[in-house]
């Protein structure tokens, strides 16, 4: 918005210095004003643009913060992946501890059989514990 100059300062300048000189004077005066003026204007806009980059640097923006948002729900999608991945690992192992069991219970079973086999045929083959059997199962009869 220029400054207008006063009617009497215009009136004094024209009187000392003549019409046109002084409309003269007042136009460069006006000129310089309105430099002045888009000088400020230009700064202004200049120092704004500044300010708004350096609180970009400094803070967060809608986009920082959606891609931290986004970035938390890969991880957590990764986290559930993650612990599907060791549940079924945990399944898998339960299923495999479950066949050694029953495989060790066969062979504990099948090794069971052999004591007993083995323990008949000693008896059986060995005269001396067959009496010795007879004896603690029949008592002393003679």
């Amino acid at each position: 918005m220029p400054l207008a100059i006063p009617v009497e300062l215009y009136e004094k300048l024209a009187e000392k210095l003549g019409k046109e000189t002084a409309l003269e004077v007042v136009k460069v005066f006006e000129e310089a004003q309105k430099q002045l003026e888009d000088k400020v204007v230009e700064e202004t806009k200049k120092r704004k643009i500044e300010l708004r980059d350096e609180l970009r640097k400094e803070l967060a923006t809608k986009e920082d913060i959606l891609l931290t948002r986004q970035e938390i729900e890969i991880v957590r999608q990764e986290i559930e992946t993650v612990r599907q991945e060791i549940e079924t690992v945990r399944q898998e192992l339960k299923g495999e501890i479950e066949a050694l069991r029953q495989e060790v219970k066969g062979e504990i079973k099948v090794l069971k059989m052999w004591i007993i086999i083995l323990g008949i045929l000693m008896v059986a083959l060995n005269q001396n514990s067959l009496e010795l059997l007879i004896r603690i199962i029949f008592g002393n009869i003679k």
